[in-house]
Order: structure tokens, then C-alpha cells, then sequence
């Protein structure tokens, strides 16, 4: 069994009281490489300010986790990882704001430094549309070598950028926290296309 799980936000039609989506922003200069694994070499200049919309009547938090044009994370998640002592995220701070109600949340971008190709390749089933399995790679099985990681307790997969890699002790920690907005796939089960 694995130490390790891939981290993911639970889909927002299978929360029947509704969710609270945030607007995508590319257009946004400075978060070009955030999500890529590697420590970036631009940030944005100034304060962000993204917007975040009501549906179905929702009045909770946005996601805890999101993880698009700009990798985002919540205050309390950001609370979670440092105190299971992850040490390998850069965060800049941004506000969420619902411009309907003016209400505002306080959120960071952050940029996950640490890229590992940690598929056993033997074990998985793995395709590359372009042959070098890196950062864009279909996963239908994934099996993930433990002696390929160092000792890092999240991590982007080498294989595809979009899955967040957390070790046991980070979910612990994130399940202590209270924050059950997210899930926590075994890597047999995680699929990406």
C-alpha cells in the first residue's frame, strides 16, 4: 500500500448545497509557470484581487483547493501544510472577492516547488501523446515508486503537472484541520486524460 495519495477537490454537482466557483484568470501576468513544479520565475507585481461567484444559492467558502490558470490554495489549507511541515511552497497572498456581496476571502497563489517522476512504469498504465511522459501524459492505473521520491511530502508528478502528490502524514494533517473538501485518491484509483 501506498504512503502517498493524489490530491483533489470533491466536484461541486455532488454538493447539494450548492458551491462557490472561482473565476479563471489567465490574464493574469506573473503566474505563467506556477503550476509546473519548478520554482517560478516570475510573480505577479501588486495586490490580487480575483473574483469568485455564488451558485445555487450558496453562501460557504470557496474551494479549498484550485488548482488552473493559477495554483490557489485557502488560508486554512495553507495552515494544514505548514503544520505537517511541508517546507517545498512558495505563497503570495490573494484576496477572493464576491462582487455580488463585497464579501472577501483571504487566499494564496502558491507555487509548489518539486517535480519528481515517481511512476513505476512497469506498473502503470501510462501513455504520452508526444513520447516524454512529462507533464502531459494520460494515467488509467498509476503506481507510484516510493524510492523514486525524496523526502518531500508534496510534489507535482513529473508525468502530469495538473496531480498534486501528497504524502499520508500531509493528508493526516489536512483531515485534522477539519477541511473535508477535498480527496485523497489512492494512486490505483487517480485517472487523467
Amino acid at each position: 500500500m501506498s504512503n502517498y495519495f493524489i490530491l483533489d477537490n470533491q466536484l461541486p454537482e455532488f454538493n447539494a448545497k450548492g458551491y462557490m466557483e472561482i473565476e479563471d484568470w489567465n490574464d493574469i501576468e506573473g503566474f505563467d509557470d506556477w503550476g509546473e513544479g519548478i520554482e517560478a520565475k516570475d510573480k505577479p507585481a501588486g495586490d490580487i484581487e480575483i473574483d469568485v461567484v455564488s451558485h445555487d444559492g450558496y453562501n460557504g467558502l470557496p474551494p479549498d483547493l484550485h488548482d488552473h490558470s493559477v495554483p490557489l490554495i485557502s488560508a486554512r489549507m495553507k495552515t494544514a501544510l505548514d503544520a505537517a511541515g511541508v517546507e517545498n511552497i512558495k505563497y503570495l497572498p490573494v484576496t477572493l472577492k464576491n462582487p455580488e456581496t463585497n464579501q472577501k476571502f483571504e487566499y494564496f497563489a502558491f507555487n509548489l516547488i518539486g517535480l519528481i517522476s515517481a511512476a513505476d512504469f512497469s506498473e502503470s498504465d501510462i501513455k504520452s501523446p508526444d513520447g516524454d511522459f512529462t507533464g502531459d501524459s494520460q494515467i488509467y492505473d498509476l503506481v507510484i515508486d516510493e524510492d523514486k521520491i525524496p523526502e518531500l511530502l508534496i510534489f507535482r508528478l513529473a508525468e502530469k503537472f495538473s496531480a498534486v502528490v501528497v504524502h499520508s502524514r500531509v493528508k493526516a494533517e489536512i483531515e485534522k484541520h477539519g477541511i473535508d473538501t477535498l480527496r485523497f485518491l489512492k494512486p490505483e484509483d487517480y485517472m487523467a486524460l
